[in-house]
């Protein structure tokens, strides 16, 4: 066995287990607490321990749900189609979907940051009635992202277009060493001088220097303009988020050059969001204010 395989992602007080997703795709999951069901989704190029902190502080009032996205970490990693819709965030958010049914949940609270952010919003879409009321971390909508894109943004997103390109291209160069590329993402997405948990760290590392995590995470980018984008541009104005809607991004992120209420509210019939000191990676930046917002947004819901 692997030392990749070996490494479990646990976190204390957790239980594991494997779940059927879309398509009969394994998702691997933690779950603890009790209470109303709270479901997690991590981003990239990470795991579910992102939320470690934020996960153990609210699995005291909430079930918490914390999966690894297909693609990523323990999960499976399907080989993409040629239609790319295998890592679309409708199949990615059927997954959760699936995983929260054979846990007994079919309402429940939805958070997610970065890509998990974006499979967040598609699940609200395509599944309004297990929606009860949802969070964002960090993002505004894929097609918003594309649309803004200029000098300055491009600059900013370069791995976008880089990860969406065919024939093994962004394989190959994160290939070659792919503990750089986590180091030097969250160094240059993160507020200056913040310190991420090593052993956190260590398990995006892992999971990046298998080959499968590495397609998983390139397809994932790809669906982003072949299918989400397109799949953004039908619904915009047309359907809209039921649920009720928290935006959170970071103080010295990208996102918080745009305008996120702003944008949200084209998408959500109820937006309210604020902005939270650090940078992209929320979950861990500023675990303390995240865990208050998130149990000050959803417990009045339960």
């Amino acid at each position: 066995m692997t030392a990749l395989n070996a490494h479990t992602g646990d976190i204390a007080g957790f239980h594991r287990q494997v779940i059927p997703g879309a398509d009969g795709v394994p998702i691997d999951v933690l779950t603890a607490g009790s209470g109303p069901a709270l479901l997690l989704l991590h981003g990239c190029p990470q795991t579910r321990l992102c939320w470690r902190e934020v996960a153990t502080a609210l699995s005291q009032q909430f079930s918490v749900v914390l999966p690894d996205l297909r693609g990523y970490g323990r999960s499976g990693k399907p080989a993409g189609a040629p239609d790319h819709t295998t890592y679309s965030k409708r199949t990615m958010a059927l997954d959760q979907v699936q995983v929260m049914q054979a846990l007994g949940h079919e309402r429940f609270f939805l958070a997610g940051h970065d890509r998990g952010g974006r499979v967040a919003y598609r699940l609200a879409l395509d599944h309004p009635q297990a929606v009860a009321a949802i969070a964002v971390l960090d993002i505004v909508p894929t097609l918003d992202v594309w649309e803004a894109v200029d000098a300055q943004v491009a600059m900013r997103m370069w791995h976008w277009p880089l990860f969406a390109q065919g024939d093994g291209l962004p394989e190959a160069l994160l290939g070659g060493n792919p503990d750089y590329f986590v180091d030097w993402g969250h160094r240059h997405q993160s507020a200056p001088g913040f310190a991420f948990c090593e052993d956190s760290l260590n398990d995006y590392r892992l999971s990046l220097r298998d080959p499968g995590n590495i397609h998983g995470m390139c397809e994932d980018y790809r669906a982003g303009w072949h299918v989400d984008r397109l799949l953004d541009a039908q619904d915009r104005g047309q359907r809209f988020i039921e649920a009720p809607l928290l935006a959170l991004w970071g103080r010295e992120g990208n996102v918080a050059r745009a305008q996120p209420l702003e944008i949200w509210r084209r998408w959500a019939r109820s937006v309210q969001g604020r902005e939270l000191p650090g940078g992209h990676f929320l979950p861990e930046e500023a675990a303390d204010q995240v865990t208050q917002e998130l149990r000050d947004f959803f417990s009045p819901l339960a």
